[in-house]
């Protein structure tokens, strides 16, 4: 007995002694894996993958960009609710996921959400209402005088049911009466695809995302939803301007990771994204694509979910979306 004893201690001691480096072994000491629930080419995608390459360089640790597309997002958020919360999976949440899913998908997305943690807001980028180049309408008052004299007969296009693209022309249609067939894509870079080449009349989404079409030549940029011009833009005017000041949106997209992440990785990750969005050349980038640095802590971020889950509540709610 008592040599099962010492044989017993033996082990339990060379466990500790062979576990102890690991275990001390500070955060990261491996790749982290950021999931993007778009596929690549979309706003959310594009800032993934410049954050991941500036998170990369500062925690000396590959940051690698996985796309899970589908379903609006909840691909990659029901896949990121059953990762191991250690901070190594980490997800790339919108406007969309965290606030019109768990109405609009409430078996899929629901309890999803909840089991994720706010690490930090990224970005807010204003929307850019955009029609094709050779659509008959310069601005958005004459685009609205347009879909008037045809109701039902013109198409506007998103990036998936839900998403902010989407909800920002239902709130123009409510506000202004006019009717448009809603035609999702797996994404918002499918979406602008469709607008240049006038399979859809309208898209409303992020600058970052329109600008190369407008600057291509392949489409018209009609008003921006931001509270001020756009330096990638400077001509074209704000929603406000236009005359329709409640059509002021912005998109937006924050880190986030498991419940039950330790709060000392949070910690961590949340410090070096408020680094990384102030770094000047990450935030010359985001600037001239047509968005902007927008860092809130978990707790700021959290309070800003819930403001936005009750704003976009009310457009659901109205335009009676359902996902069929």
């Amino acid at each position: 007995m008592k040599r099962m004893k010492l044989l017993m201690a033996s082990i339990s001691s060379a466990f500790i002694l062979v576990a102890a480096p690991a275990l001390g072994q500070p955060y990261p000491d491996k790749p982290i894996t950021l999931i993007v629930g778009f596929p690549p080419g979309g706003g959310v995608d594009m800032v993934a993958r410049q954050l991941a390459d500036r998170l990369g360089k500062q925690l000396k640790q590959q940051v690698i960009v996985e796309n899970r597309a589908g379903a609006a997002g909840n691909i990659a958020m029901e896949y990121i609710s059953h990762a191991r919360p250690d901070g190594y999976v980490l997800l790339m949440g919108n406007v969309g996921m965290l606030t019109a899913n768990p109405l609009l998908y409430p078996k899929q997305a629901a309890d999803a959400v909840k089991k994720l943690v706010p690490v930090a807001r990224l970005v807010v980028t204003p929307l850019l209402a955009a029609v094709p180049s050779k659509a008959p309408a310069s601005n958005i008052k004459q685009f609205i005088e347009l879909a008037k004299s045809k109701p039902n007969a013109m198409f506007f296009g998103s990036g998936g049911s839900g998403n902010i693209n989407h909800l920002a022309v239902e709130l123009l249609k409510i506000q202004t009466g006019i009717s448009l067939t809603h035609v999702p894509y797996k994404g918002s870079a499918p979406s602008v695809t469709a607008l240049a080449a006038n399979e859809v009349q309208l898209v409303v989404d992020g600058v970052n995302v329109v600008l190369p079409q407008v600057t291509g030549g392949r489409a018209r940029a009609l008003a921006i939803t931001g509270e001020k011009r756009t330096p990638a833009l400077p001509d074209v005017p704000t929603m406000k301007e236009a005359g329709y000041p409640d059509l002021t949106i912005y998109g937006w997209q924050g880190l986030f990771a498991p419940a039950g992440t330790p709060q000392s990785v949070i910690n961590t990750l949340t410090r070096e994204v408020d680094k990384a969005l102030a770094n000047p050349d990450l935030a010359s980038r985001f600037v001239k694509q047509g968005t902007d640095p927008a860092y809130q802590n978990p707790e700021a971020f959290q309070k800003y979910i819930a403001s936005e889950q009750a704003r976009w509540a009310k457009v659901i709610r109205k335009a009676n979306i359902k996902i069929e």
